[in-house]
């Protein structure tokens, strides 16, 4: 099966998540989303993730969403966001991520947040326990 995993950061923490399924889900590949998207037609799972500031989610991953929706529709995909206040996690899906996508999604979860600019040098961060379901659930759906 044929993933692609497509992040949009500021702080570098989406990135790090990003690689890290990279590394776990076979036959994935990743891309930064201010680097430009690749044609999400030719892949069996679309993974998107994103950084949230102020309650938004970064521009690059919104336009995504907001110019590709039905083709996202059509695929199996997941969302993950990285966000430094899990308490406003639903409140930024609902405000970022149209509810169709939202109910047509295999999973969404945040995998935490990085302080942003900090140079955190381990993955404490991280809320691992979400990170592996998520895998998990990658895993049950192919």
């Amino acid at each position: 099966m044929k993933t692609h995993i497509l992040y949009a950061t500021k702080s570098g923490g989406t990135r790090e998540c990003a690689e890290l399924l990279a590394a776990r889900i076979t036959g994935s590949s990743v891309y930064d989303l201010s680097k430009g998207a690749p044609d999400i037609g030719d892949a069996d799972m679309i993974i998107i993730g994103a950084g949230v500031r102020m309650g938004r989610v970064y521009k690059p991953a919104r336009v995504l969403i907001e110019k590709n929706l039905e083709k996202l529709l059509a695929k199996r995909i997941a969302l993950f966001l990285c966000n430094g206040e899990p308490e406003a996690f639903s409140k930024a899906i609902e405000k970022n991520i149209p509810a169709q996508l939202v109910s047509h999604a295999l999973c969404v979860t945040s995998f935490g947040g990085k302080i942003p600019f900090s140079s955190t040098k381990n993955q404490d961060w991280m809320l691992m326990d979400n990170i592996k379901a998520f895998i998990q659930t990658m895993e049950q759906s192919e």
